[in-house]
């Protein structure tokens, strides 16, 4: 079924109510934030269930398995299929998503589960989460910096046209 009660129009609703989810997650040891896999699932499964659609992962494949570098853990990506379920109509969308975990004891497989369906939830609902993975402040202040001395005019600006007011460096 397509249209105004379509699954479709079910995963766009799911994804105006579930908004941003925030970085509640700290890594100490290595200096960064992140999403919890448990807080994005919280928000999109209670969506879902209120608009009476379903998600569960229908295959799994093991894409790579091996051993770090150090060669003291597993190393383990794995590519789930997720499939949606409208469970008014029986339509149905399926998407895939990629995980990668590595453990030294039988997590691994565990941390490539969480990995990919965080992952599912971020990119299959488009939830921002505050940053640009892109970000480099240091490269973009260099390049700010070398463009105004490039620029810069030899005399000072008579005009508007020949001054770098209004760029955004």
């Amino acid at each position: 079924m397509t249209g105004k009660n379509g699954l479709a129009t079910k995963i766009a609703k799911v994804m105006e109510a579930v908004g941003y989810v925030p970085k509640t997650g700290n890594n100490a040891a290595l200096g960064y934030k992140f999403v919890q896999a448990s807080a994005v699932a919280d928000k999109v499964r209670a969506e879902l269930a209120r608009l009476n659609v379903s998600m569960v992962p229908t295959t799994v494949d093991v894409v790579s398995e091996g051993m770090t570098p150090s060669g003291k853990q597993v190393l383990l990506t794995l590519r789930f299929t997720w499939t949606l379920t409208d469970g008014d109509t029986g339509e149905t969308i399926s998407f895939q998503s990629i995980g990668t975990g590595s453990d030294s004891g039988d997590k691994a497989a565990y941390k490539a589960a969480t990995g990919a369906l965080k992952y599912a939830l971020l990119t299959g609902f488009l939830i921002p989460t505050g940053d640009d993975p892109e970000a480099d402040a240091s490269t973009d202040q260099q390049i700010a910096a070398a463009a105004k001395k490039i620029f810069a005019p030899s005399k000072p600006a008579d005009t508007k046209a020949d001054s770098l007011e209004g760029l955004d460096f």
